[in-house]
């Protein structure tokens, strides 16, 4: 019997469950998702200890809910049923850190630029040629020059300018704030003295909010540039204190048709704290339901849809499901208020912060059901294990018996394991070198450019690697849009990023395995695996040759830019890959589940048929409900239950013959031991009585003639009554005794003929015969089988009503290898009740008789290998049939 699980342990589980959710879902309605491992971890813990209780309780049966087949499903259970509300709280989340994002990025922050500020900073402060040149005369031709080209140097290698969307500036001011030195990549053409003018203002504003905040060390902070709705980014540091000097950055951001490309900071770069905010996100600011600007991939539109702009007419923010290229995403509109954001701006410039992140789709739901799940699963192996304790001291390990369903169910589970692990294993395999490949032609594609780049850069006949010796690498990168790294003979001498070198973030060496490639196998390109940190990444390598064929430089191009993207992707796939792989784990558990039950039942019926079998039921036929091995095992025993019940009724009916035998036996005993003496003493009486009356005697009176007279009647009625016990005595015997039948070739019309007139001397009705034309020859007894067809004609005899209107009707023919002969009455049939009773001994439906003839001509019949049988009709009559084998020629 399958085991119930113990109330106790649902209880407990169900107690426990309850007890973690309720405060969770208050958890996660307020927001606080940080509880959710906690939560889960809880709820695990609770629905195990439950069925651990339970388990001790009942021990034996119980323990077997702690095995791994009850493990998984119980886990995978729990995790469906807590999956809504985990979701629930990563949605809060979600929703939270997007609402975060739209008021950050209304304020205009961007961690990248105030971290790189800060750096460029600390770095100009830290440098002793800064000091050396403000300590200098202000006259002094060469101070303006070393600081202007100390600027240019601090700032490409805290900031890539260049290549960044912002005008950027950094400024050495001297103790009373004149500028020393500057260095700026702008869009705007001023002059010396509108520059000057410029950094006095911007140094004035900056100067103050440093004395606002009473703190030392560098100020980095936001402030209102030149147009009203437009933050920019201004960094302070004193050089010294008291102050020999200021240093002053700034960073304003381009309009946006000005932006172009370029290589933004990598979040991967950026310390604790910074960058997470933005993470997967795309911002947009929308100025009169015009895109002003944008952080990240997913807005491409420059227009608002209108309906946003009208349904933020009348509220301040605005949820969304929506469709962009045939994905969907989540999106949130936030508008501020006319009078807190500018107070220059018309009421039709309305502004919009938008926030866009892709939506869930269904395998994302499976990826976090499938992590719920494997934490779950961590759990539920400690508890397998604590059962594998206990069910050894319990002393069911190893099980004394295990039933076919659970083997059944323990194979499929075992190879969909083993399978969702080798598919895993594989589809991990495929999109980690469908990954590679791709980053590989992307590295490909891109250095082909860099090279076509220094192709069109060539002066007539000049190769490229000519031409990378007079360009500036910088410029160079910002041209095509990638980081590049310069090695020669197998060292680093340049790199677009020169702060990656100065923290020796980079290599010096080109890596072993690239320069192998490049020198000495003739590849023109490679790429290897690189390591910033723990960060990895690819980075790609082409030659570039000289007149004789060998490399002169190496240009590398890393995939720091793209490898988060890459990373993303690739991290999405895994997620996809592993959502399926748990949605084929709940369709191998729920197919092993129908299969082992659709195998056992067969084997359950079976188990429950010979039960029945061995309590000697055998009426229930089991059905056959498949076509395989299995439907023709059913179909053997219910072959083999008829047969059963076929010999047991057999058995049945020798155990009462034999019983009727031996009652025959005494019976013929007991009535002949009397019978004998009885017939002698009356025959001698009248023989006696005779030869007085004939006077061969002593003379004696002569008797009365009517005593003589009843003398005779009474005496033969004697005789009669004690010949028809004779004749019941020996119909016994018959019965009784082993037959000793003497077996030869007859022709069955003719035995047929000579009990028809044997019955016809006696019968007062008219028999008629239709005999077969030819011989049905017979291999039996003949005085056995003309008393059989006696005994049948005359049961048809005595079934002819009284009136004499009846007929009787014997015929025989010819059926097949048999011989087939019928006993004809029109009497008045048997009753539907006593058609089972007909051949069974001591039955008669005649008040005369021993009720034994119909069972004698049964057993004769069946004993020479024939069959016997009757039809009968209400009121129509009755046919009793013969079916003999035809003797061999």
């Amino acid at each position: 019997e399958k085991p119930a699980m113990p109330v106790a342990g649902w209880a407990a589980a169900l107690a426990g469950a309850v007890a973690v959710a309720l405060p969770s879902i208050l958890l996660y309605a307020a927001g606080l998702g940080r509880v959710l491992p906690l939560t889960m971890a809880l709820a695990f813990v609770a629905v195990g200890l439950g069925v651990a209780a339970g388990a001790v309780r009942q021990r034996g049966r119980a323990l077997e809910w702690l095995t791994l087949r009850s493990v998984l499903p119980i886990t995978l259970m729990a995790g469906i049923l807590l999956y809504p509300l985990v979701f629930r709280g990563l949605d809060v989340q979600r929703r939270q850190r997007m609402q975060d994002a739209a008021e950050f990025f209304d304020e205009g922050r961007d961690p990248g630029v105030l971290f790189a500020l800060e750096r460029v900073l600390s770095e100009a402060a830290a440098s002793p040629v800064l000091r050396r040149a403000l300590a200098a005369p202000p006259g002094d031709a060469r101070r303006q020059d070393t600081l202007d080209s100390l600027a240019m140097t601090l700032l490409r290698t805290a900031l890539p300018a260049t290549r960044t969307p912002y005008d950027v500036h950094l400024r050495f001011l001297d103790a009373e704030g004149r500028t020393a030195g500057r260095f700026g990549v702008s869009e705007q053409r001023l002059g010396p003295s509108a520059l000057d003018q410029l950094d006095a203002d911007v140094f004035d504003i900056a100067r103050q909010m440093y004395a606002e905040r009473g703190e030392g060390g560098p100020l980095v902070d936001q402030f209102t540039g030149r147009e009203p709705d437009r933050f920019q980014y201004v960094g302070l540091l004193p050089v010294g204190d008291p102050p020999e000097g200021w240093i002053l950055a700034q960073a304003e951001p381009r309009p946006l048709w000005q932006q172009g490309g370029g290589v933004p900071l990598l979040r991967v770069l950026l310390p604790s704290g910074y960058g997470n905010l933005y993470a997967s996100l795309s911002l947009a600011e929308f100025r009169d339901g015009v895109l002003v600007r944008s952080s990240g991939r997913d807005f491409g539109r420059y227009r608002l849809d209108p309906a946003v702009r009208q349904a933020l007419v009348a509220r301040e923010d605005l949820w969304r499901s929506e469709r962009v290229d045939e994905r969907r995403y989540l999106s949130y509109y936030r508008r501020e208020p006319f009078e807190a954001r500018m107070p220059l701006l018309t009421p039709e410039q309305q502004m919009i912060d938008a926030v866009r992140v892709p939506a869930f789709a269904p395998f994302d739901h499976l990826y976090y059901l499938l992590r719920l799940t494997v934490a779950g699963l961590m759990i539920g192996l400690l508890f397998f294990g604590a059962g594998l304790v206990l069910r050894r001291r319990a002393g069911v390990l190893p099980a004394p018996r295990v039933r076919f369903r659970d083997k059944v169910l323990n194979a499929f589970l075992a190879v969909g394991i083993f399978a969702i692990l080798a598919v895993g294993a594989l589809g991990v395999r495929v999109v980690s070198e469908e990954n590679e490949r791709a980053v590989q032609s992307w590295l490909r594609q891109h250095l082909e450019r860099v090279e076509d780049a220094l192709v069109l850069e060539a002066r007539g006949e000049e190769l490229p690697y000519r031409v990378v010796e007079r360009v500036r690498l910088d410029s160079l990168a910002a041209r095509v849009g990638l980081d590049l790294n310069l090695y020669r003979d197998g060292r680093l001498i340049r790199s677009s990023r020169p702060q990656f070198r100065y923290e020796r973030l980079l290599d010096e060496r080109l890596p072993i395995g690239a320069y192998e490639a490049l020198y000495y196998d003739g590849y023109k390109f490679t790429y290897a695996e690189e390591r910033l940190g723990r960060f990895r990444y690819t980075a790609g390598y082409r030659a570039l040759l000289d007149e004789e064929g060998r490399p002169a430089y190496v240009v590398s191009i890393p995939t720091l830019p793209e490898q988060e993207r890459i990373e993303e992707e690739r991290a999405r796939t895994l997620a996809y890959l592993f959502g399926a792989l748990l949605l084929l784990v709940v369709v191998v558990m729920a197919t092993a589940a129908l299969l082992a039950n659709a195998l056992a039942r067969p084997v359950a019926r079976l188990r429950t048929g010979l039960r029945d079998v061995a309590r000697g039921r055998f009426e229930r036929k089991l059905p056959v409900g498949t076509r395989d091995e299995i439907g023709e095992l059913v179909e053997t025993f219910n072959e083999m239950q008829e047969q059963l019940a076929e010999s047991r009724r057999k058995l049945a009916q020798q155990e009462r013959q034999l019983a009727w035998r031996e009652m025959a036996r005494q019976v013929a005993h007991e009535i002949k031991n009397p019978l004998t003496p009885m017939k002698l003493s009356v025959q001698h009486l009248r023989r006696t009585f005779d030869d007085a009356a004939a006077g061969e005697a002593a003379p004696a009176p002569a008797p009365d003639a009517r005593f003589a007279r009843l003398f005779e009647r009474v005496t033969g009625t004697l005789i009669e009554q004690i010949d028809t016990l004779a004749r019941i005595a020996n119909d016994f015997s018959t019965f009784a005794r082993m037959p000793t039948r003497v077996l030869e070739r007859l022709d069955l019309n003719e035995v047929v003929r000579q009990a028809v007139r044997l019955m016809q001397n006696e019968a007062e009705a008219e028999i008629a015969l239709d005999l077969a034309p030819e011989p049905l020859v017979v291999e039996a007894d003949q005085e056995e089988l003309r008393r059989t067809f006696i005994n049948l004609l005359k049961n048809a005899i005595q079934a002819l009503p009284e009136d004499g209107a009846g007929a009787v009707r014997v015929t025989t023919q010819r059926e097949g290898e048999g011989a087939y002969a019928a006993v004809i009455d029109t009497g008045t049939g048997i009753p539907d009740a006593l058609h089972a009773k007909i051949f069974e001994p001591n039955f008669s439906t005649k008040t005369s008789g021993t009720g034994l003839g119909l069972a004698i001509a049964r057993k004769t019949v069946e004993e020479h290998g024939g069959a016997i049988g009757f039809e009968t009709e209400a009121g129509v009559g009755t046919t009793f049939w013969v079916r003999l084998p035809l003797a061999e020629a």
